[in-house]
């Protein structure tokens, strides 16, 4: 049976399939609304697209509560609380996902006159619910194993397991910074007002200043200690991957300012859309972690 530090680093790797998958289909949302065919778009299919946005966007954020908890709350350490945490993440995360791949194929459906969109998107989300979720609930499961409430954790997992949330948080930030620098050379892009050129040009900057900041513990732990386990660079690889995530939920709310607002082009609902960004992602990422901290520490 594989210890319970095993476990976490596992349903970590797990999370990060889920975070790269998570960005991808957030990227695609964003770069649609840029393309040409996008003004030809109904009023229906922009409803589509903003539940399909708004559903990957929660994904997001939950796919990364997991590391933000294990660096504020746990301080490295492995626990059942976290472990099962990750489960709990990793299964609104799919749910989340199979509604906003409902949402993009009754997009393209209703885009191309197919007929029968709604088909199209519950098929879509089905197929996804049973192929993530079916061979769960099929197969004959053994009950849970028997996991201590947290185990001593020594400095090596410690070092590996921050290494693995910074590759977790690390694909998300990247893609999302590919995707920002194509659109920047799309003409629907030139169309944009001045304002929300600069803004995208801002939130370009911070997902640049997180990647920057999630590439620093690896350089760090080869330039600075030389591969070697050293408590001080555990303490400055858990401060850059915490920190990392303030420039990237001001850049995904920047750009979903821009998204509500090329959508729905009314700046009241772009505000509504960017401010609810940043109060869950602002809640989850740090709110919540520092509470639950602050309380465990009485």
């Amino acid at each position: 049976m594989a210890k319970l530090a095993d476990r976490l680093k596992i349903s970590l790797d797990e999370l990060r399939m889920q975070v790269l998958g998570a960005q991808v289909l957030f990227g695609f949302q964003f770069r649609n609304l840029f393309q040409p065919e996008f003004t030809r778009a109904s009023e229906i299919e922009r409803v589509a697209d903003a539940t399909g946005l708004a559903a990957i966007l929660v994904s997001l954020v939950v796919l990364l509560v997991p590391p933000v908890q294990h660096r504020i709350v746990e301080q490295g350490q492995a626990t059942r609380r976290l472990l099962q945490l990750c489960r709990r993440c990793a299964e609104i995360a799919l749910a989340t996902m199979a509604i906003t791949l409902g949402s993009i194929a009754f997009s393209i459906a209703a885009h191309r006159q197919t007929g029968h969109p709604t088909l199209a998107a519950a098929g879509v989300s089905l197929v996804a619910l049973v192929a993530w979720f079916g061979w769960g609930w099929l197969p004959r499961r053994p009950p849970p194993p028997a996991l201590p409430e947290h185990a001593v954790t020594d400095l090596h997992t410690k070092i590996d397991q921050m290494l693995t949330e910074a590759r977790v948080i690390l694909p998300g930030a990247q893609a999302t910074l590919g995707f920002q620098l194509i659109v920047v050379m799309t003409d629907a892009f030139e169309q944009l007002p001045e304002s929300l050129q600069r803004l995208h040009l801002l939130a370009l900057g911070l997902d640049t200043l997180s990647v920057l900041l999630l590439i620093a513990p690896a350089a760090a732990h080869r330039l600075a200690f030389h591969g070697n386990d050293d408590e001080r660079f555990h303490r400055l690889g858990s401060i850059l991957v915490s920190t990392a995530l303030a420039p990237l939920a001001l850049a995904i709310t920047a750009e979903v300012f821009i998204a509500a607002w090329k959508l729905f082009e009314t700046a009241a609902t772009a505000a509504v859309a960017a401010a609810a960004t940043l109060a869950l992602a602002g809640y989850c990422w740090y709110g919540l972690p520092w509470f639950l901290r602050s309380r465990m520490a009485r």
